[in-house]
């Protein structure tokens, strides 16, 4: 299909974070994360509270990552790591204990006036200092063990949270709700998200599944190997990713190995810096069947968020793949 078609193009979005510009480095990120930030041997690394104020109560609590850590029982001063974890808390109602936010989280609009305290895979360690956080909360979705390991020998409480699945998002979401005195508003949200994912579900039982190539990045071309999120979340809408059984978490992929596979659709979505050819006049990519059926899908940017966004992507794929479910 051409490319300047709108028949599989999701309606416009909010102006979103420039997230996508960094992608290549972020996945790169995102593949030592699922290596390094992993529950630890020994006991866990706890932050000693220094920014806390005095006589806080504090509670002990296991994160995503395995760690133990003693965090305050009601944080009053939150700074986020990561774009998952603001648009988390704003879901939670919690943002106004946040004081300080990555340069890239912009959703929702008033994520983008708060503090900023670097970006994604460079925070600023002195500025979060000096903002006094009583809770620093981290996620395997961008942040490394280095930031972790320095916020923490900075005497700052550091949670971090591993959305790596669908089912890993509902307990991050849980998990953020609970070390926020927000824990029956998560498992509120975890339950709405739940529901609206069944709903799905019960619209396109008995369709037999699609088997589609993702693109998550053009040049080069990359795609989600095992164990990323991404495959998981679009078999929640009925997907069959071709490149789900690759080792690597976002594997180079070449035209040829596309055309062999022969997948019925092409999923991608548009991002900045990334430039998309019209795949219905690109020598190879026109060739493949999916192009020539015009099964090309230009999908929601909040498919590839590990937050509550995801079922907002999830439901969008389904609507294209299978509009006649959704009338």
């Amino acid at each position: 299909m051409s490319r300047k078609s709108d028949s599989h193009r999701p309606p416009p979005s909010p102006p979103r974070p420039r997230l996508v510009a960094a992608l290549p480095a972020l996945l790169a990120v995102i593949l030592a994360a699922g290596c390094a930030l992993r529950p630890a041997g020994g006991p866990g690394e706890q932050g000693t509270g220094k920014a806390e104020e005095a006589g806080a109560e504090r509670v002990e609590v296991t994160d995503g990552i395995g760690r133990r850590v003693l965090l305050p029982r009601r944080p009053r001063r939150i700074v986020s790591l990561a774009p998952n974890v603001t648009e988390t808390l704003f879901m939670l109602g919690a943002q106004d204990r946040l004081i300080g936010v990555t340069t890239l989280c912009a959703w929702p609009e008033a994520a983008r006036a708060l503090p900023k305290i670097g970006d994604l895979l460079n925070p600023n360690y002195e500025v979060i200092l000096a903002a006094r956080p009583d809770l620093v909360i981290g996620s395997t979705a961008g942040n490394d063990r280095g930031a972790v390991t320095k916020l923490t020998g900075l005497g700052l409480p550091v949670y971090v949270v591993a959305p790596r699945s669908a089912e890993e998002i509902f307990r991050s979401v849980e998990e953020i709700g609970r070390i926020t005195d927000r824990a029956g508003e998560g498992r509120l949200l975890a339950a709405r998200m739940r529901a609206r994912l069944d709903a799905v579900r019960r619209r396109i039982e008995g369709l037999p599944p699609v088997r589609a190539f993702f693109i998550t990045w053009f040049d080069p071309l990359l795609a989600p190997g095992k164990n990323t999120f991404e495959n998981d979340v679009l078999a929640l809408a009925g997907v069959v990713s071709i490149s789900s059984d690759i080792p690597q978490y976002y594997p180079r992929y070449s035209l040829e190995q596309v055309l062999v596979s022969d997948p019925d659709a092409i999923l991608t979505i548009e991002h900045e810096g990334d430039p998309l050819p019209r795949f219905d006049r690109t020598p190879g990519w026109k060739e493949l069947r999916a192009v020539r059926e015009g099964r090309v899908y230009f999908l929601s940017e909040y498919l590839q968020h590990p937050s509550p966004l995801f079922v907002d992507g999830v439901e969008d794929l389904a609507r294209q793949l299978y509009p006649e479910r959704f009338r």
